[in-house]
């Protein structure tokens, strides 16, 4: 059969999206890139967030007119699933655990779902891939639906992560990207190490960069030296990604993140002490429930003390099944985007300015695709950077010319 995957979300969605791809192809389904050329149509769904749900809900009802079959699969499937019948009654549901049984469910059996090793499942391969090396989570944040649609951690075998990375870089991948609900508690369920696997996939044959993904700060906590290890391969990006939510004790407490401020500050202290150069991303939650004035202000200065690289901010949203739901205190639409404006505003100062700093330098930088007219890269930190010269694979010296909020731009050093 002919299927069409569109998906959404996050990096393990997408993860799971290139598996699905990869089973299908290997039971000799074709996979295209129009609805209309397809016999089924599969959805990789994100409900993070209220507005990606309705937009889930809006491409379902587009799938539904087309008339074909179609498949749910992503996050909405698993803790959402009456919603997804009410738009669909006749859809198939795939729930993230059990992607291996895509095949089954594109040819109309069925089956008894269960979860199984990702880690062991063919994998549709770019020059990027997200390899999901384990789902789930040890903790329980009191507005994340991720927790109800993945579970607990469960963590995949150290040797089919890195045959599976092995495959990609041989088929032409360059960009591994280790991908999790929590990266740095990867093995914590089942004795495996992060960087035992990071240190042999960057044993591996090949011109590529690892990426590890986003971790938790309570794992980060447990696990420094072996995140520090990792992160010191050379094929590494000097890169974390690893969520604030707010800058109040008061509202980390209710959210259950289980951290403070200020520890969270010696996390990022002590990353930027032992890999010198590291990009730290973070994620603000604004208007939580009960957050005063100055709890926001609070986050505000958190934000300007640390001074992330990239600071991805999200406006509370009620997820069905969550505490947070339940919460008195709820923040009107108005207070909340205009806190979301604010801290857009220092975000995106911070970025600017930590940006504008590699004007006049010289970087080494990893080329790994085109767009347009400009060759697109990342230097040793996971700063993109667009240059006019160059071809993918390329590792080449740049001197940095200009920057915005986003990407560096650069001319090639002769």
């Amino acid at each position: 059969m002919r299927v069409y995957v569109e998906t959404y979300g996050c990096a393990a969605n997408q993860g799971d999206a290139s598996i699905a791809e990869g089973v299908l192809e290997g039971r000799g389904h074709e996979i295209v890139g129009k609805m209309e050329d397809a016999d089924v149509l599969v959805l990789f769904t994100c409900i993070v967030i209220d507005r990606t749900e309705q937009r889930m809900l809006h491409r379902m009802k587009v799938f539904g007119e087309s008339g074909k079959r179609v498949v749910v699969a992503g996050c909405m499937a698993s803790a959402m699933p009456d919603t997804a019948k009410n738009v669909l009654p006749d859809a198939a549901l795939l729930p993230p655990e059990s992607i291996q049984h895509i095949s089954d469910i594109v040819e109309g059996r069925e089956v008894e779902f269960h979860r199984t090793d990702k880690s062991m499942l063919p994998m549709a391969v770019g020059r990027k891939v997200n390899i999901p090396i384990s789902d789930g989570c040890l903790y329980n944040c009191s507005y994340c639906i991720t927790k109800k649609a993945r579970g607990n951690l469960t963590s995949y075998s150290e040797d089919g992560i890195v045959n599976t990375a092995r495959n990609a870089i041989e088929n032409g991948c360059m960009e591994v990207r280790l991908t999790s609900q929590d990266t740095a508690a990867y093995g914590m369920d089942s004795g495996d190490s992060l960087a035992s696997v990071v240190n042999n996939i960057c044993k591996i044959d090949g011109n590529f960069r690892v990426r590890i993904g986003m971790m938790h700060p309570l794992s980060l906590r447990k696990r420094m030296d072996e995140v520090i290890d990792s992160l010191s391969c050379e094929k590494v990006y000097k890169f974390v990604h690893l969520p604030l939510q707010s800058g109040s004790d008061d509202i980390l407490e209710k959210m259950r993140r289980g951290y403070t401020v200020g520890e969270f500050a010696y996390m990022v202290e002590e990353l930027r002490e032992k890999i010198p150069g590291i990009a730290i991303a973070t994620d603000a939650i604004v208007a939580f429930p009960t957050e005063t004035d100055e709890q926001f202000e609070e986050t505000c200065d958190a934000v300007k003390k640390i001074r992330p690289d990239v600071i991805n901010i999200t406006r509370f949203s009620p997820r069905p099944g969550t505490d947070a739901k339940k919460m008195d205190g709820r923040i009107d639409t108005k207070t909340a985007k205009e806190r979301s404006r604010k801290m857009t505003e220092i975000a995106s100062r911070i970025s600017l300015e930590k940006n504008l700093k590699y004007v006049g330098r010289t970087c080494s930088v990893f080329i790994t695709e085109r767009k347009g007219e400009w060759m697109v890269g990342k230097t040793e930190n996971y700063k993109p950077v667009f240059v006019r010269d160059g071809k993918p694979g390329d590792s080449t010296e740049v001197g940095i010319t200009g920057a915005t909020e986003t990407h560096l731009i650069a001319n090639p050093v002769s």
